[in-house]
């Protein structure tokens, strides 16, 4: 995701632009989409690409590219640099005033939370501590109940696998015993011939 400030700049240098979140970050996806562009990342093919002031000033330009940048942006990135500036600095002062706008604003929300909250957490702290007491011993039961059913489900299962070993391990035999008359078989060590038990799938 794009931090700050955010510009396309396709292949015949033009600039765009969208209004940042409340958060002051563009989103380039956002830019795209309403370009109605597609996505690229082949640098032979690509006709635009990602700049970013991640702090809204000139000194935080810098290309947001995962890979190699594209003939056309090599050739001018000084040019690019240039114009991105430029709009940076008519852009940021919009960006300065709204957060100024904003700050009291927060400022006052800040100073009704806080008391808010902390009215909330008196008034849940007895409610979880009776939970807790409810919760424990409630768990403690849940666990035996589940604990015993696992037992038995186990008990179950591993006597049904002994069964299915049993039958699975003559059929490995016969099958390798068959394979064997077969003209082009070739056999190896007795370890190999056998196969590792299968893992139960409890």
């Amino acid at each position: 995701m794009c931090q700050g400030f955010g510009i396309i700049i396709d292949k015949d240098i033009n600039l765009w632009f969208s209004e940042p979140d409340t958060d002051g970050n563009c989103s380039h996806s956002m830019i795209i989409e309403r370009l109605g562009r597609q996505e690229n990342d082949d640098p032979h093919l690509r006709r635009f690409v990602r700049v970013e002031f991640a702090n809204w000033t000139p000194e935080s330009f810098a290309f947001d590219e995962t890979t190699t940048l594209p003939g056309w942006c090599e050739n001018n990135k000084q040019e690019i640099q240039n114009k991105c500036v430029a709009l940076l600095e008519k852009c940021a002062p919009a960006m300065a005033e709204y957060k100024k706008v904003r700050a009291p604003a927060s400022a006052e929300y800040e100073k009704v939370r806080a008391p808010a909250w902390a009215e909330y957490k008196k008034v849940c702290a007895p409610a979880s501590a009776e939970y807790e007491k409810v919760r424990a011993p409630a768990w403690a039961e849940y666990k035996k109940v589940c604990d015993q059913a696992w037992a038995e489900y186990k008990k179950v299962c591993d006597q049904a696998w002994a069964e299915y070993e049993k039958v699975r391990a003559q059929a490995w035999a016969d099958t390798i015993t068959r394979l064997k008359m077969i003209s082009g078989y070739v056999g190896c060590k007795e370890v190999c011939r056998t196969p590792k038990p299968a893992v139960s799938k409890i």
